[in-house]
């Protein structure tokens, strides 16, 4: 081997240009998961009020192309230059890039999505529990993950072509499950969801009788209050005959062990002749001076008492003349007759009346449109 120096003698030696710092080329990453949690102390140790923190660590090998593809995170992580000296964390096991407080099972959901096996593709479906999609839609959210591409031939459950969020394709797997509504309004609130928290909310208030104390407490005193208040307005509303919503379909039947509706079709007033369909909580309203009498059933619940009235202190809101022909109207239900003068009011489906009723997109509207630049 020669060794020789074969420069001059006395001849400086000119030192190159300095190198600069070159992106890492990635072939494989290290994660490491780390969660430390709190428990009670063993029930054998003399402290049984001792907090112990017990930490839980797992490290993922990942290729790291799809986080770099779909997560705005961890390409502008992976991108970064580095000296040649420089220690890079992820490069080995021994020196991972520590994900700190996040969940292994979360991480472990969202490589599933990004790196699906043979049988994910084979079946055209990801086999995930509720838990699961949990994790990645928490995880898809913080990481800002963004399209995947998908074709019917591979999710032919929800039918989806072309690309979309990995966020969007978790809430969707999500909503195919069951969900309570206070399930979702959680969920919503975690994940920044306006569907769900709008979805819930409205089915909080629809359900009779309304959820127990314990249940809306989990929801937060704020909501809760608010959830009370609009089902209060509701309530106050249907108690004042005057400023009463009243359809032609939310007549009913008086026997009481019936309450059918008495009118199932439109029907025209009898004075001027307009049409006056099932649901239209415009076409009629009590006249100012009505009274009413409240028949109360015996049975607790929000359906206790009802109204029972005389039809002629109704008013056609266009000729302002009683709209309904005196006289007794059978059932179809229970086959009786029901006379004009002892119509029960009962609450059938019918059109929405935001004058009368506040909504929880009026209530909650900041929180929803807060959350609905997330699904942008």
């Amino acid at each position: 081997m020669n060794t020789s120096d074969n420069s001059t003698p006395g001849e400086a030696s000119t030192p190159g240009p300095p190198r600069r710092p070159q992106p890492v080329q990635w072939d494989l990453v290290f994660f490491k998961v780390r969660r430390s949690t709190l428990q009670q102390a063993d029930e054998r140790d003399i402290d049984q009020d001792l907090i112990v923190s017990q930490v839980v660590e797992i490290t993922f090998p990942v290729s790291p192309h799809r986080l770099i593809e779909n997560s705005e995170v961890f390409a502008g992580m992976f991108q970064l230059p580095t000296s040649e000296n420089q220690r890079v964390e992820g490069r080995d096991k021994e020196h991972p890039i520590i994900l700190e407080g996040y969940q292994a099972c979360d991480f472990n959901a969202l490589l599933r999505i990004l790196y699906p096996t043979p049988l994910d593709l084979i079946s055209g479906a990801f086999k995930l529990e509720q838990e699961e999609w949990v994790g990645v839609l928490n995880l898809s959210t913080r990481w800002q993950m963004k399209e995947v591409r998908l074709t019917k031939e591979r999710d032919p459950v929800l039918s989806l072509n072309g690309a979309i969020q990995i966020r969007e394709y978790a809430i969707k797997n999500l909503s195919r499950l069951s969900l309570s509504s206070v399930e979702k309004v959680a969920l919503a609130r975690a994940h920044k969801v306006s569907k769900w928290l709008k979805e819930g909310l409205t089915e909080i208030l629809a359900e009779s009788p309304i959820p127990p104390l314990d249940e809306l407490e989990k929801l937060g005193l704020k909501t809760a209050c608010r959830l009370l208040w609009i089902w209060n307005q509701r309530v106050s509303t249907n108690a004042s005959p005057q400023g009463l919503q009243v359809t032609l379909g939310s007549i009913g039947c008086y026997n009481a062990n019936c309450q059918a509706a008495l009118f199932v079709n439109s029907m025209n007033c009898r004075a001027c002749g307009r049409q006056i369909a099932v649901d239209d909580p415009e076409a009629m309203h009590f006249y100012n001076s009505c009274s009413a009498t409240i028949h109360d059933s015996g049975t607790p619940g929000p359906g206790r008492g009802t109204l029972i009235f005389n039809s002629q202190y109704l008013r056609c809101r266009h000729c302002a003349n009683y709209p309904i022909n005196p006289q007794n109207y059978p059932c179809t239900s229970c086959g009786q007759h029901t006379s004009y003068s002892t119509f029960r009011l009962i609450s059938p489906a019918s059109r929405p009346n935001p004058s009368t009723n506040p909504s929880v997109d009026e209530v909650f509207k900041e929180e929803i449109t807060s959350y609905e630049s997330w699904d942008q």
